[in-house]
Parts: structure tokens; sequence; C-alpha cells
């Protein structure tokens, strides 16, 4: 199938093998969300989340791959806008950073001062 001149690659997931896809990550996250024999509850609790939100992201990132092609030139202006919005959160928080940083840098200093001028005294 050709649009405008060139060859259409479109590669679809069957609801068969996305269910087939989510039963699996479903299986390993039960698996590895087992308590640990060692009795190290701990980081087993804190791995949770972590592993939660890989499994959404891994769902999400499965459900955009099966969705992305059906839109196809419609949801290019929206992608657009969001990576646009990741670009610019991401310049704010390297702002916000680098005046913390210097703030920190700034307090070192004068606490360094204060130390050299009660050593001198």
């Amino acid at each position: 199938m050709k649009q405008n001149g060139k060859k259409n690659n479109k590669t679809t997931l069957s609801r068969k093998s996305i269910n087939a896809l989510a039963d699996e990550l479903e299986s390993r996250r039960q698996q590895n969300g087992k308590p640990s024999k060692t009795g190290n509850e701990s980081t087993n609790n804190s791995e949770r989340p972590r592993k939660k939100l890989f499994f959404w992201g891994a769902l999400s990132g499965v459900a955009a791959a099966a969705a992305l092609p059906m839109l196809g030139k419609q949801a290019r202006p929206a992608v657009r806008v969001l990576v646009k919005g990741g670009i610019k959160a991401g310049r704010y928080v390297q702002q916000v950073a680098s005046s913390v940083k210097e703030e920190v840098e700034d307090i070192a200093a004068e606490a360094k001062s204060d130390l050299d001028t009660e050593t001198t005294s």
C-alpha cells in the first residue's frame, strides 16, 4: 500500500497479542512482587512502587504503539505540543536547580568565612 508515493509500513498489534503481553507482564510483576525469603521486606516494599510505575509505563507504551499508527497525522501536532512542554519543563527545572546550587554555594562560602574569622580571633 502506498500513500503519496511513500511506502506505508504500519505495524499493528492484535488485541490477542496485547493481552498476551499484558498477561506476561502481570505474571512477571506478581513473581517479582512476592516477599523475599531472606526476610528483607523493607527493600521489597520500596521496589513495589517502581515496579508498578514500570508496568504502567510499559502498558502505556504498548497502547501508544498501537494507537499512534491509527491516528496518523492527526496526532502529530498533539505530540509536538507534549514534547515542547517537556522541553520547557526541563529547562525550568535546570534553571531552578542552578539557582538552588548557587544559593547553597553562597551559604557554604559564608559559613567557611565565618569559621575562618572565628579561628583567627
